[in-house]
């Protein structure tokens, strides 16, 4: 079997990694500078809503650039992600004030929804099953070295120059990104076709694909404007915050079926479950990691550099779990490693919660996200893996949609829900530990969450090419 730098793969692959190494860089490095960023802008009580923002947006992307993979291959949907990135980049780094900055962080979420559900789309489409948990092994090897250069070099850019450097610096990475690695992944056509041949489906199917496309972008635009009201709703105070979440939920109510598979919401067993683990889990995840680098430098004094190597911590350990789940001959069905994962990662994020106390040393809450980040590697990668394994070819841009869906709204959720309990609970005498150690004691409970999911994904045996399908029946 070609390996994955063989000479059928190694044009795909560079590419792949390439994206990814971005992706990672641009995440780090950002979540370094965002502290300080919304502090200089006046915006600390939207800290929550500058992740949020960027996730909903996400959705509008996820959506639209899985639905035209499928139809028409990843290129078009990676080259137009990235360009919405580069702009969003360039527009929140030039913000002077909160609102610009926040509709920069949408335009990136936009832009980075369509770009990771394009990657996805090639793993599953241009690489055989074989050799797919491998080059989930590689994609999370691409953080190692942004893990490494990110957080440290956008910290001392930040302290030394300004915030605002970083973002253009992403921005000009966007660009490079876009003139170099998506050439590569034109030749990835639709299902059907071959290298060569990516003309797409019958004029008939293509018209079906898109009818369907239209009604999944209205849904998709329903849900992020939910799920960014939730947010918004999460930064405010007074009594104006329930109407706003209220609404919000209701749009999510009404439109976030027709995104997931049937069954997701009751976490059935298969599919379903796997795609409401991905969010579950992601979300815990999230959560904390967008707080820690806050907590660090609000509460424990840390400089914006010494927070950054926190993530840089969890970048290398999740590396480096992914690097163990992928070898061929891991003595652990699948199934095993995702649950595995998942009860490491409730433990760490236990851990954070001790983290706020400051009769322990500050570098607490650091290791139990660096325990979190391996706990992660071994999840997510195992999910992705086994979404790819039960998809029909022309259903792996949408099942993949489906996770990158989940994954951003339970963030949106999480988040947002967090950003009001620290909100509510936050001083303006600068000591906010029970703020914190509420925040991660949520996540903490979420993360509990996702172990009980994760018992619940063995359900569809992968040995059908179809099994998919029969995940979609209805019940």
């Amino acid at each position: 079997m070609d390996g994955l730098f063989s000479r059928p793969h190694r044009a795909r692959t560079t590419a792949v990694a390439g994206t990814f190494v971005l992706v990672a860089f641009a995440g780090l490095a950002l979540g370094t500078a965002m502290p300080v960023a919304v502090q200089e802008l006046g915006g600390l009580s939207l800290y929550a809503l500058a992740f949020g923002g960027f996730l909903a947006a996400s959705v509008i992307g996820t959506v639209v650039g899985g639905g035209h993979a499928d139809r028409h291959g990843p290129g078009p949907a990676l080259f137009a992600g990235l360009c919405c990135f580069a702009a969003g980049t360039l527009l929140a780094g030039t913000a002077g004030a909160m609102p610009p900055f926040l509709l920069g962080r949408c335009v990136q979420g936009l832009g980075g929804g369509a770009v990771t559900v394009a990657l996805y789309v090639v793993v599953g489409r241009a690489y055989p099953a074989p050799l797919r948990p491998r080059m989930f092994s590689l994609i999370t090897a691409c953080w190692i070295l942004p893990s490494m250069l990110g957080p440290p070099v956008a910290g001392a850019v930040t302290e030394r120059l300004s915030w605002r450097w970083v973002f253009h610096a992403i921005a000009v990475l966007s660009v490079v990104a876009i003139v170099v690695l998506v050439r590569p992944l034109r030749k990835v056509g639709p299902p059907g076709t071959t290298d060569d041949d990516t003309t797409g489906q019958s004029g008939q199917a293509a018209q079906s694909g898109q009818s369907g496309q239209s009604g999944q972008v209205r849904a998709a635009v329903t849900v992020a404007v939910g799920a960014g009201l939730i947010g918004y709703a999460g930064s405010a105070r007074g009594w104006q915050a329930l109407p706003l979440a209220a609404l919000g939920l209701t749009l999510l109510a009404v439109s976030v079926r027709t995104l997931l598979p049937p069954g997701t919401l009751r976490a059935r067993r298969g599919l379903p479950s796997l795609v409401l683990l991905r969010g579950v889990a992601a979300a815990a995840y999230f959560t904390v990691e967008s707080f820690i680098p806050l907590m660090l430098v609000n509460e424990r004094d840390l400089s914006p550099t010494a927070a950054g190597m926190s993530l840089t911590g969890a970048a290398l350990s999740w590396a480096g779990a992914a690097w163990l789940q992928g070898r061929p001959r891991l003595p652990l069905t699948r199934e095993r490693v995702v649950l595995i994962g998942a009860l490491v990662h409730f433990c760490a994020a236990v851990l954070t919660i001790a983290g706020v106390l400051r009769a322990l040393p500050a570098v607490t809450a650091a290791v139990g996200l660096v325990v979190a980040g391996f706990g992660m590697g071994l999840l997510l990668p195992g999910v992705g893996v086994l979404t790819l394994d039960r998809s029909a070819p022309d259903r792996q841009g949408a099942n993949s949609a489906a996770l990158q869906l989940a994954d951003n709204l339970c963030s949106v959720l999480l988040v947002g829900a967090c950003g009001a309990a620290f909100n509510a609970a936050h001083t303006r005498a600068g000591h906010d530990a029970g703020a914190f150690a509420l925040v991660f004691a949520v996540a903490a409970t979420v993360a509990g969450g996702a172990c009980l999911l994760a018992g619940r994904v063995t359900a569809v045996t992968t040995s059908d090419p179809r099994a998919e399908e029969k995940e979609h029946a209805p019940l």
